[in-house]
């Protein structure tokens, strides 16, 4: 499936490109070519919303227990609604917010959370992540930057903080600098209370498995959309080849209407 935000990207791109290419005499610089790429690139450079409710995605219509704030004033979540940075997420008790990322990150933001979007803050609450490529989770006092992974981040309303890592690893760092940089690997988790690095050490037995589990069981009811970026890089290769003939196409139809050079004489010419 592909969100709306992929279609609007992909028919303004071509719109665009067959409005300028009927223009005959205005053949397409690649230079102009490589703008509209990283116009069409950029449109997919967003988040998209989702809900699991029941054990099912819900799908259409304004969507209750899951709030979503924009600059301050609330807004109606919808399915496939493109999310932007500074956007805060809030989820009751029944509901978990889906948050995929055009790279292929997905955070699942669980039920009672409280987040903000851009690198993901977690005031309140536990997500699940599962990325590919640099993807940080912030909170209070800590963060959590992986490459690769899939972790839990949990913040309770003491401030205290657990992340359980489940694949790859993870660099746990202090925000105000006030413990040195960690890093966990598979298996591992961490306990931060206010600003203070309490322990780091083994997951509880059955832990490690339990965030894999979830994450699989909520990846099944989700429409797979990793490969997004690399489709979008594709057209956008795709059309800058198509550009460039057209360039070619162009400046061959231009040569043949040039004035065509002089006969050359004829046997009669010569006689004469």
């Amino acid at each position: 499936m592909v969100s709306s935000t992929q279609r609007n990207t992909t028919s303004r791109w071509w719109g665009l490109r067959h409005s300028l290419a009927k223009r005959r005499d205005f053949p397409l610089p690649l230079s102009l070519l490589v703008l509209l790429f990283c116009f069409a690139l950029s449109g997919c450079a967003s988040i998209t919303l989702g809900v699991v409710q029941g054990g099912r995605l819900v799908d259409g219509g304004v969507i209750a227990g899951v709030g979503v704030v924009r600059k301050g004033a609330p807004a109606h979540a919808k399915h496939h609604m493109s999310l932007e940075p500074g956007d805060e997420i809030r989820t009751d008790a029944q509901s978990t917010a889906v948050l995929t990322f055009a790279e292929g990150a997905r955070v699942y933001v669980q039920p009672n959370t409280h987040v903000r979007l851009g690198s993901i803050f977690v005031f309140i609450g536990e997500v699940l992540v599962k990325a590919r490529g640099l993807f940080k989770v912030k909170t209070e006092y800590a963060t959590a930057a992986s490459e690769g992974t899939e972790y839990l981040v949990r913040v309770d309303p003491e401030a205290r903080v657990r992340v359980v890592v489940a694949e790859d690893r993870v660099a746990l760092t202090s925000n105000s600098g006030r413990w040195p940089k960690r890093s966990l690997g598979v298996g591992q988790a961490a306990a931060i209370v206010g600003p203070d690095l309490l322990e780091v050490g083994q997951a509880g037995i059955g832990e490690v498995e339990q965030v894999r589990m979830r994450i699989r069981t909520l990846d099944a009811l989700v429409p797979n959309t990793s490969n997004l970026g690399t489709a979008a890089l594709a057209a956008g290769i795709f059309a800058i080849g198509v550009g460039v003939m057209s360039n070619r196409a162009g400046n061959d139809h231009d040569s043949d209407r040039q004035t065509p050079r002089e006969a050359p004489p004829t046997h009669t010419d010569r006689i004469r």
